[in-house]
């Protein structure tokens, strides 16, 4: 059977960028849309966990990315005075898989785009419409033209436009967290992933090569909250003022208004991921907050899986049943876990604090040793 070969991406994000790279290589060639008018860029850095380097192996690209990143083999969990909790081995877990790696986010797109090569891809656009018919999908373009695909993908994130034209009212949720990421010098004590867990609230330090450390930096709040670029600077060095060493260094960097990103953490669980010649991947589909970091895992292997049966032919029912089926299970246990994590977090650091230093490697290899078997 002719392997289906009409195919739109919307969103040029991780998922549809590694999704068209893994099409292409088939000798496919998608074509994308992205809503904004240059390649989109949200974050300061991302951290990488071994089955997500697995994924860019597959894809080809785990060795570009590592050389602009930073290694990381341990997790290291710090009380709010400082004092250290928890020292887990990561690297062990994901020995089958892959280094754990803390990249910016600028390089990371950087080498997806370059591998992307020279593809059909159209920016300030997306889709106002679709129209479901038996031999194909109509796809209502926001210039006001409209084109027939054998399959449309949905890559545009937690607040897809594909999502919104399959299912209605379907927004993210808040997941009680807002976070502040930047780039800093990285402090000579961070070796590896490093966290401070304050009461209600996080920071986290990832070595991300060339002498910078990624930071995140968190707070549980009951709603979402803004916080202007202007004075944000004044603001975030308040808010975590009490932190220990190396934290007050770090916000001591920070000078420019323009230094820090800012949002609110949304999460989406959207079942089913997809109706007649449309299905939606990365996080358009499956969202959560970053506790398990594995949202760019998530999306790294959804494109692959996508990409294999899309390979191997069959019918775009056949195709779409099947992804589904292989990747259910999986993005639900990311789901469930990160959860778990988030409740864990919420608890009075009296309580949270000892059962971290009794319990963190254990919940660690509970948690993510599932996600090291092969996709």
């Amino acid at each position: 059977m002719a392997r289906t070969e009409r195919i739109l991406i919307v969103g040029a994000g991780m998922a549809g960028l590694s999704l068209a790279i893994a099409l292409r290589r088939r000798g496919i060639k998608p074509q994308i849309l992205e809503r904004s008018p240059s390649w989109p860029s949200h974050g300061a850095g991302i951290y990488l966990v071994g089955n997500a380097m697995r994924a860019l192996r597959s894809l080809g690209l785990a060795e570009d990315v590592l050389s602009r990143g930073a290694e990381i083999h341990t997790q290291t969990l710090l009380s709010a005075r400082g004092r250290e909790l928890a020292k887990i081995d990561t690297a062990s877990v994901w020995a089958s898989c892959g280094p754990c790696v803390g990249v910016r986010r600028g390089d990371l797109q950087e080498v997806l785009v370059r591998h992307l090569g020279n593809a059909d891809l159209r920016f300030s656009s997306t889709v106002e419409g679709l129209k479901q018919l038996e031999g194909g999908v109509v796809v209502r373009c926001s210039d006001g033209t409209e084109h027939v695909y054998d399959l449309v993908v949905g890559a545009d994130g937690v607040r897809s436009s594909i999502r919104q034209c399959l299912f209605g009212d379907s927004a993210p949720r808040f997941c009680g967290q807002v976070a502040w990421r930047f780039l800093v010098r990285c402090p000579a004590t961070i070796t590896g992933w490093t966290v401070v867990a304050g009461r209600r609230g996080a920071f986290l330090f990832i070595p991300v090569g060339g002498d910078q450390a990624y930071c995140y930096a968190d707070a549980m709040v009951p709603e979402a909250i803004d916080d202007p670029i202007e004075g944000r600077v004044d603001r975030l060095k308040i808010r975590f003022a009490g932190y220990p060493s190396p934290v007050p260094e770090a916000l001591a960097e920070l000078t420019s208004l323009h230094q820090i990103h800012f949002g609110a953490i949304e999460e989406v669980h959207q079942e089913p991921w997809s109706a007649p010649g449309v299905v939606l991947i990365g996080d358009a589909a499956h969202a959560t907050s970053p506790n398990m970091a594995s949202g760019a895992a998530m999306a790294f292997e959804d494109s692959l899986v996508l990409a294999r049966l899309i390979e191997a032919g069959g019918g775009i029912g056949e195709v779409i049943g099947e992804y589904t089926r292989q990747r259910t299970a999986r993005v639900r246990w990311v789901y469930e876990q990160t959860h778990r994590r988030d409740r864990i977090r919420n608890l009075p650091p009296l309580i949270r604090d000892p059962l971290t230093w009794l319990f963190a490697d254990r919940v660690y290899r509970a948690h993510y040793t599932p996600l090291v078997a092969e996709v």
